[in-house]
């Protein structure tokens, strides 16, 4: 078993040396790691520390900063085993600085390498230590994990207010036990920027940040044991733009690919899949140059900086869990001060001030409660989870945020015992974005910033999409078509893209005509202005044609299809998903005519152009089998049609979550499975479950949940229940009706 004591972890090498004139100190290394082979020559940074550390007598420090998993410890292991080629009389020693108990933990190695007393402890301990490595004419020092600076007595009143035992006897600073001198090298590794100025000089601090993709190319090849040919460098080039040449990212997929055998493009075909990609990316893969017993997973590496400034500012940690549901790129400063508005209610917001009044009616107070929003603005870049972009002409200043970060965020957010925050923060993000949107301001300045803003909304309606949340989605695609009809025109085609994706948030709630009407309204001007082969006109066609079948206008939804993919087939082809998409829609329109056949057949085609296309796992092709089980269940092929809508409910849980509308729609079909087969119980328990859940996500008057109601009270019925369906009944009439 292993032991859970990190110091026995420790590979240590004790080399003595003697000196041809006289018997100098013994040189002692203490280095938990072996030398990595895999290491890339990272030039630009080696240089850097090359410079700042120079062969010298002196006394000397410098430090690593930056972003959980840019590779400061590996250029810090590697800078050790070079200085120890370069200087054989060198003592190296390595501690873990991430807190009091893991810098005691390695003192204390240490000082049984040296020989000291064994009956130290605590301060004397760590004072030993200090001493006698200063005693030593040349020795590194290498302090990795130093995030938490106020351990060191860095900023520790600025932001939380603990009380840090400053001028009161009670505790004293980890740094009183750091060697100064008088020669020496001391070099930190941290997640904190602050580091550079307070540790060490600004000057002396180093930024780790991604690799290029050179070097990104080179560390996947020589992880991942394998030579990337012509053929795959597009997929390589890909998976590393999508992992942002983050070397923990970069190495763990590596590694991940040679461990399961796979090629580039199926890890990347992977990550394409949300619950899939979730998976991969929180796989710790085995890496014997980092710390036993810590997740080296990528969704993970973050949580530690996350903890971190929890503890330290609460309005930052918020701010982060909010961005993290927002696009990562031209994020504009007013999101966060809104964010903080909403969370906080005593701060004044004034993002949508008039900027010409002038007026000082807020007072200091509104100056104060912004300079705390920028205080823990400034909090999140300096561990990197913000980076101001670059001002363009004209422009108000922005920032990014590394989206691997984002999605660790929400990875954090989605654990079961978080499931609430989750909610909180992903409905804060969207009132952040539809309160920036009350109306199009017409100041040229404003004009510009909330261009930017309006793909941020485009974002989040999509998170809409994914999670089935169609009332939210209306709201966000109302103000995204707004701000594009009075700033592009009623005729640009960014305007009628959002006008469709307007009308299909309409139609997935039951209000079909509102729907229809829009689509038409969209489809007169497409063919206006871009004509009638275009294909978003195409595609808005066939919308059309679904919001015809959800209205039971079966013959005119089908000769729309049909001259859909007349011209899919000719501007686009077979296999392109619009066309494919059409053709799923045509099944549906066949299956409700009740031309059960000519509906398989179509289905069995697109299921089979999906799963070679998209996967098995792909929600498109989770749809075409849901639609193939109802099918089968209308030919009165039962069993077929149970054992697909068994694995298709199973994989629409794992890939859309149980909550989303094509769970719960295919929970309802089940049930219609289980109820012509007699197994009635079985069937009113899931009925029951899809009831609950269709009002909550729908509401009472949505044609899915009166018809959830219906089939619930046939169920009751066929049990002998027939007072409880009479009243179920009696209800759907009202809610539909209006009646009694």
């Amino acid at each position: 078993m292993l032991s859970r004591n990190l110091t026995q972890e420790f590979i240590v090498t004790k080399i003595e040396h003697v000196h041809a004139e006289s018997s100098g100190p013994k040189v002692c290394r203490v280095i938990p790691f072996p030398r990595n082979e895999d290491v890339v020559d990272r030039t630009d940074i080696f240089d850097q520390l090359d410079a700042l550390l120079p062969p010298t007598s002196e006394y000397q420090s410098a430090a690593l900063w930056g972003l959980g998993g840019s590779g400061k410890t590996q250029v810090a292991l590697e800078y050790a085993y070079r200085r120890i080629r370069r200087d054989p009389p060198c003592s190296v020693f390595w501690v873990h600085a991430d807190n009091e108990t893991t810098f005691t933990q390695d003192y204390k190695v240490i000082a049984r390498r040296l020989g000291l007393a064994g009956g130290l402890d605590g301060p004397e301990l760590l004072t030993a230590v200090r001493e006698r490595i200063e005693t030593d004419p040349c020795w590194l020092l290498i302090l990795d994990n130093a995030d938490d600076l106020a351990a060191f007595g860095v900023g520790r009143t600025q932001q939380s207010g603990r009380d840090q035992g400053q001028g009161t006897g009670e505790k004293r600073s980890l740094y009183d036990f750091v060697p100064r001198g008088p020669s020496g090298t001391v070099l930190w590794a941290s997640r904190d920027e602050r580091i550079g100025g307070s540790l060490v000089g600004t000057q002396r601090a180093i930024n780790i940040t991604r690799m290029t993709d050179k070097e990104a190319m080179t560390l996947l090849e020589t992880v991942g044991k394998m030579k990337i040919g012509e053929d795959e460098r597009d997929y390589a080039a890909r998976l590393l733009a999508e992992l942002d040449c983050l070397p923990l990212a970069v190495s763990q997929a590596a590694a991940y690919m040679r461990r399961m055998s796979i090629t580039l493009r199926e890890y990347l075909s992977k990550l394409t899949e949300h619950k899939k990609r979730w998976k991969v990316l929180q796989t710790s893969e085995f890496d014997r140059h980092r710390r036993p017993g810590l997740s080296n997973s990528i969704l993970e590496t973050w949580d530690i900086s996350m903890e971190q400034i929890r503890r330290e500012n609460e309005m930052a940690y918020d701010i982060l869990h909010v961005l993290a549901f927002l696009d990562s790129q031209n994020i504009p400063l007013e999101i966060m001060i809104k964010a903080a508005a909403l969370r906080y209610g005593n701060l004044t917001d004034e993002s949508q001030g008039d900027e010409s009044t002038g007026s000082d009616s807020s007072g200091s107070d509104s100056e104060d409660d912004h300079e705390e929003v920028l205080d823990a603005v400034t909090l999140l870049q300096k561990f990197s989870f913000l980076h101001l972009r670059e001002k363009s002409e004209g422009a108000s200043q922005a920032y990014e945020m590394h989206k691997l970060v984002q999605e660790a965020t929400r990875y954090a957010l989605s654990r079961e015992d978080r499931r609430t925050d989750e909610v909180y923060f992903s409905r804060l993000a969207l009132r952040v974005l539809i309160d920036l949107f009350p109306e199009l301001p017409e100041h040229p300045k404003r004009r510009r910033e909330l261009w930017g803003e309006s793909d941020l909304l485009t974002r989040a309606s999509d998170y809409m999409v994914d999670r089935g949340r169609w009332r939210e989605k209306e709201l966000i695609d109302e103000r995204v078509y707004e701000f594009r009809r009075k700033k592009l025109g009623g005729k640009h085609p960014r305007t009628f893209h959002s006008m469709a994706v307007l009308a299909m948030s309409y139609n997935a709630q039951g209000r079909y005509e509102r729907a229809e009407k829009t689509l038409v309204e969209v489809l007169a001007l497409q063919r206006d202005v871009l004509g009638e082969k275009d294909p978003s006109t195409i595609r808005n066609m066939a919308w059309l044609a679904q919001t015809y079948m959800s209205q039971g206008r079966y013959d005119e939804a089908e000769k729309t299809l049909v001259e859909v993919l007349v011209l899919q087939r000719d501007v686009l082809g077979e296999k392109h998903p619009n066309t494919i998409d059409s053709k799923e829609i045509q099944a549906g329109i066949y299956h409700a005519q009740g031309r059960y056949d000519e509906a398989e057949k179509i289905l069995v085609e697109v299921l089979a152009l999906r799963r070679n296309i998209l996967g098995d796992k792909h929600p498109d092709t989770i749809g075409s089998m849901a639609i193939l089980a109802a099918i089968y269940h209308a030919q009165g092929r039962y069993k077929e049609a149970e054992e697909i809508k068994v694995e298709v409910l199973a994989l629409q849980r794992d890939v859309l979550g149980e909550k989303h509308p094509e769970t719960i729609y295919s929970m309802a079909i089940l049930a219609a499975i289980y109820h012509a087969q007699g197994r009635r119980k079985e069937a009113e328990e899931i009925l029951v479950e899809v009831l609950a859940l269709r009002r909550d996500i729908f509401g009472d008057k949505h044609p899915q949940t009166l018809l959830a109601m219906r089939d619930l009270a046939i169920t009751w019925e066929s049990r002998q229940r027939r007072s409880e369906a009479l009243a179920m009944m009696q209800e759907c009439f009202q809610l539909q009706y209006g009646g009694t």
